[in-house]
Parts: C-alpha cells; structure tokens; sequence
C-alpha cells in the first residue's frame, strides 16, 4: 500500500485539495454569516430551518442531468463554471445585506441557486478524483478531502466569529466570494486524464439514454446496488436524531442550554475527525462492511445519548462514538463507485447515491416534523438505535453472502 504522504507529489490532487481547502473556509463564512444575519432580522427559528428546503431541491431536480454531464464533459471545465457561479450568487447575497434586505424569498432563490451549482460540481468532483489519483489510493484521497473539510468545521467557526466581532458581516460573504476565486484558480490549472473535448449537443432523449445506461449498470453491479442501498438507508433515521434528538437532549440535560447544544455537535465533530483520521490509514477494500460498521457506531452511539438527560459525560461519548461512523459510512461509500463503477458512468451513479441521500434525509426531516412533541427523546435515540442495530446486523449477514458468492466465483 502507497503511504499518505506520496499524494502530496500527486501535482493534480494537491490543486484539488487546495481547492477543496479554499472552498470550505469559503463555505463556513457563507453559513456563519447567513444565519447569523437572518436570525437577527427574522428572529425565527422556523426561517433558519427552511433554508436547506431550497437546496434540497435542486439536488432532487439536477442531480441525474449533472452526473450525465459529469461523464460527458470535461469535469475540471464543469467545476471551474459552478464555482464561479457560486461567486455570482454569493456576492448577490453579500450585497442583499449590506442593503440591509430582510425579505426572505430573495435568500431562499439564492439557496437555490446554490443548490444547483453543488449539484452541477459534485459529480464533476467525484470524477476528477478519479482521473487525478491512481486507483490503489481513491480510498486515501477521499480520507484526506474528507478530513479537511471536517477540520474545516471545526476549526473555522471560531476564526469567523472573531473576524465578524470587528468588521461588517456582509465582509464574511465577500471572503467567501474571495476564497471561491482561489479555488478556481487551482481547479483550472487541473490537468485531468479526461480531456475538455465537447461531444455532440445533447438532447432530451439522449440524457435520458444515458441515465437509464446508468440504472442498468447499478442494477448488473450487486455490490454497489448494496453500497448505495446501505449507504444511505441508515438517514431515515439519523437526519432527525441529528437535527432534533440533539437539541431536544441539550434542553432536557441538567441546567441544558445552547452551550450544552454546541458541546454536542463539537463532540460530534470530533468523532468525525478521528473516523476520517482512521479512513487515511485503512487499504480496506470490503465497502460494505465498513459502511455497516459506520453505521454500528452510530447505533451504539444512540444508546449511549438515550442515557444522556441523566449523565452528560454519556451523552457527550455517545456523540463522539455516533460521529466516528460518519466518515466510516462516507467515505467507501463514494470510494466504492469510484472504483466499481465504469468510466462511463461514475458521475451518474454518484449523482444517483445523492439523490438517494436527498430523499432519505427529505424523507426524516417530515418524519421529524411528526414525531416533535410526540415521544420523550429518549424514545427517539432508542427507536433510532434499535433501527440503525437491525440494518447493520442484516447487512453484516447479505454482506458476509455475497462475499462468499464473490470468493466462489473468483475460484471458480
């Protein structure tokens, strides 16, 4: 196995990291600055939990059409046109508030605006990863690209704050228009294996054609059929866990109160580095099995929070254990259609693992919206932590078959 280390001569995946480095401090001024900004002119919780509904669905919509596109186009060209018309966006927003403008639809056309370019871009990425670093070391790549983006989270938001103590809160959306344009200008020195020649005009008929080649291949490929499957089932649950189960454990903790809540999510943030740490060390190749293992931690990670409200120190663990299964499920997730998907269709069967992704977590979010009130919390983190433990245990068993099927047949 090729260490670590060796990518960084990789001259193409280091531009594609610096890349990705710039657009994630970019994103994390966009998100600070965006809420802080709505929620100060809006004073509703409600309006900051519409904002990802936009972006949700652009996803739902042009997903399929990107990671056609994705496979047809030159990525490195697509990725350059989606950052820049991120820029657009952004500097649009960046001016909204030094206008001082509080209506709320023109923020929620931005998001998704937003949500149409990361569509367009992270096909395209998924592709260029592929062109750029040898095969023995996509899991590798994928780690470090997913490692920095969680040390991004973790370590930028106290950056930010300070910067917007001092200066204006519309400079936070300039930044992230600024840190966009570095970004560009790593991804167009890029040198790819897939070269920027355009085919022919495409038609309707023909991105339809070149979906259904796409369903055609996940439904001839068993393994990725089940990668994506188990990949993504496990959100039915841990959208709402996440995105409820966790405030509502901080408010029902002793003396809880939003600092509670951000020591959570930090514990969770931690978990995930030290996933993401342990994915640049592995040569693993079983993707099914460490998805169903990411998805183990995170069911005995709800355990432990179901106990939360009575002993914090459990409900702190138990969101580090959750977090150490996220980059666990993530990362041979998008290894996985790297490697056993063809050439030719890489880009649409990630772009269908999204839109698998989209509807299971659109999928939780209602289910929260039902439960809220409903049950104690503690019922929530059990029910989750029951489901998650029942889909990892039926994985490990189809898992264990059809690596017995595989074995056989390669005897043979």
């Amino acid at each position: 196995m090729d260490s670590p280390s060796s990518l960084w001569k990789n001259g193409s995946f280091l531009k594609l990291w610096l890349a990705q480095l710039m657009s994630n401090i970019g994103d994390q001024c966009y998100s600070f600055a965006l809420l802080w900004y709505l929620l100060q002119a809006t004073k509703s919780g409600t309006v900051l939990s519409l904002l990802a509904i936009p972006e949700m669905v652009a996803g739902l919509l042009f997903f399929l059409i990107s990671g056609v596109l994705a496979d047809r186009y030159s990525p490195r060209l697509l990725m350059v046109v989606a950052v820049l018309s991120r820029i657009a966006v952004v500097i649009v927003v960046g001016f909204l508030t030094v206008m001082g403008i509080e209506q709320f639809s023109y923020f929620l056309i931005a998001q998704f605006g937003l949500g149409l370019f990361s569509s367009l871009f992270q096909p395209a990425r998924t592709v260029a990863i592929k062109s750029a670093v040898p095969v023995d070391q996509l899991g590798q790549a994928n780690a470090i690209l997913d490692t920095t983006m969680r040390t991004v989270r973790i370590i930028a938001p106290m950056t930010i704050g300070l910067v917007a103590s001092f200066l204006p809160l519309s400079t936070l959306f300039f930044i992230n228009a600024g840190s966009y344009l570095i970004s560009v200008f790593f991804l167009q020195a890029l040198r790819l294996s897939k070269t920027d020649h355009f085919p022919v005009k495409m038609t309707p008929r023909q991105y339809i054609r070149d979906i259904t080649s796409g369903v055609q291949e996940l439904k001839r490929n068993r393994i990725l059929l089940l990668v994506l499957l188990f990949g993504n089932m496990g959100f039915l649950i841990w959208q709402v866990t996440y995105t409820v189960g966790y405030p509502f454990l901080a408010e029902r903790m002793q003396q809880g109160n939003g600092s509670i809540l951000a020591i959570l999510f930090g514990f969770y943030g931690i978990g995930n580095l030290l996933g993401s740490l342990y994915m640049t060390r592995t040569s693993s190749t079983r993707y099914l099995f460490l998805i169903l293992i990411g998805w183990s931690f995170q069911a005995c990670g709800s355990f432990l929070l179901m106990m939360g409200g009575s002993a914090s120190w459990t409900a702190f663990l138990g969101a580090a254990v959750s977090g150490i299964g996220g980059p666990l499920i993530g990362i041979p997730t998008v290894t996985a259609i790297q490697m056993k998907a063809s050439s030719n269709s890489t880009g649409k069967i990630f772009a269908i693992n999204l839109l698998v992704l989209t509807f299971f977590s659109t999928l939780s979010s209602s289910l929260g919206a039902i439960w809220m009130g409903k049950w104690p919390v503690e019922q929530l983190f059990l029910v989750s932590g029951l489901f998650l433990a029942a889909m990892s245990f039926t994985g490990f068993l189809i898992e264990k078959r059809a690596s017995t099927e595989q074995h056989q047949s390669s005897s043979a």
